[in-house]
């Protein structure tokens, strides 16, 4: 495993002394194994034939960055900035490495003037997300100086198609931390060839919503023959961190509901430390046809704890009770799809969805429906 090493042609850092920190990022092995899917910015369709992820992803996976990343920028106000972050970049031929340098934050924004915040920057290299950085906590400042150096082990002849994705938060020791906003860098050969080191000084940019809760993308399938349908769980974007490191350990739990009763709940696995998991898990459901009016699928996004109950991370409703037009929509499509290609499993419906900060109040508590004898 490479080590990052301090060079000598990086005239930038000599404008910033103090302590720089160096930082080798490994890839998580528990995602290498993962495959890359799909996305739409509503509905899109990006399976074959047979209804199954298409064997060469990358053009699918970088699509579904591209409309994560409009759909971003789509919530966000114009005058919804919250401070610059200052960082530089330069790729290392010998190592085959990209290296970056985050080197610090100004005017972030505080509740009361009075008060200040104490930030850290999450990387991550999109559109595989399996290699991030993070840096350190830095206390009690608006304008805080990381100088911290990362290495992104990628090959040259791909940048041209990676992102690089600097999530900003508020760290708070005892509830979820504040997220105070992003920075998405498209092109990384922007200003230079990346041969030298090149400084970039970029607006961090908030939702316009204040409580963003994440983005979650599913997608629906149903067969009239079989009577079933299929949920899958692809991936989730800007989770909410619950643990004093920064991170959550999610994973998705659906809920099918019947005229008020629980019929069924399928779970998939937990992502550990991780803000943007991916999952392309398949969960399946028996539904006839008859109760798809009357049915509605509660999809709830959970951190798991070691210790005492999980926590709520955010959830959506599949559904004609769903509270969000896309809940709606996507069930909608998904029936309509399946009753056009009768005999034959229809092909996933995709849509992201902006998850909800609490479960609707006539979605609490469900009991479970009772067992037929």
């Amino acid at each position: 495993m490479w080590s990052a090493t301090l060079t000598l042609d990086a005239p930038h850092l000599n404008k910033h002394p103090g302590t720089l920190v160096l930082v080798d990022v490994r890839s998580d092995a528990s995602d290498s194994s993962e495959r890359r899917a799909s996305s739409a910015k509503n509905s899109l369709f990006l399976f074959n034939d047979e209804g199954e992820f298409p064997e060469d992803h990358d053009e699918v996976d970088e699509r579904s960055v591209l409309r994560y990343e409009l759909g971003f920028y789509e919530k966000t106000g114009k005058d919804c900035y919250r401070g610059t972050l200052t960082f530089a970049l330069r790729y290392d031929f010998i190592h085959r490495v990209l290296m970056l340098h985050v080197l610090r934050a100004n005017h972030l924004p505080v509740e009361d003037k009075e008060q200040t915040v104490d930030p850290y920057v999450k990387v991550y290299l999109l559109p595989d997300r399996r290699n991030h950085c993070k840096t350190r906590i830095c206390k009690k400042t608006n304008d805080p100086e990381f100088n911290e150096m990362f290495s992104f082990d990628v090959p040259f002849n791909t940048l041209s198609s990676k992102m690089l994705q600097f999530t900003v938060y508020d760290f708070d020791r005892f509830t979820r931390h504040g997220l105070i906003g992003n920075v998405i860098m498209r092109d990384l050969f922007d200003k230079s060839d990346l041969y030298a080191w090149t400084e970039y000084t970029m607006q961090i940019v908030c939702s316009q919503e204040k409580n963003d809760f994440g983005d979650l993308l599913l997608y629906l399938s149903y067969s009239v023959t079989e009577q079933k349908l299929w949920v899958t769980v692809a991936k989730a974007y800007n989770l909410r961190p619950m643990d004093i490191t920064g991170a959550s350990d999610p994973y998705v739990k659906v809920e099918q509901v019947y005229r008020g009763r629980r019929v069924k709940l399928r779970k998939t696995t937990t992502k550990r430390a991780n803000l943007n998991p991916v999952y392309h898990e398949t969960l399946e459901f028996d539904l006839p046809s008859t109760q798809a009016g009357e049915t509605n699928m509660l999809v709830q996004v959970m951190d798991w704890d070691r210790i005492g109950k999980d926590d709520l991370l955010g959830c959506t409703i599949l559904g004609h009770d769903s509270p969000t037009s896309q809940g709606r929509t996507q069930w909608e499509q998904c029936f309509a799809l399946a009753y056009t290609d009768q005999g034959h499993k229809s092909k996933p419906v995709g849509t992201w969805h902006s998850i909800l900060s609490e479960v609707p109040e006539n979605f609490r508590d469900i009991p479970k429906a009772k067992k037929r004898k």
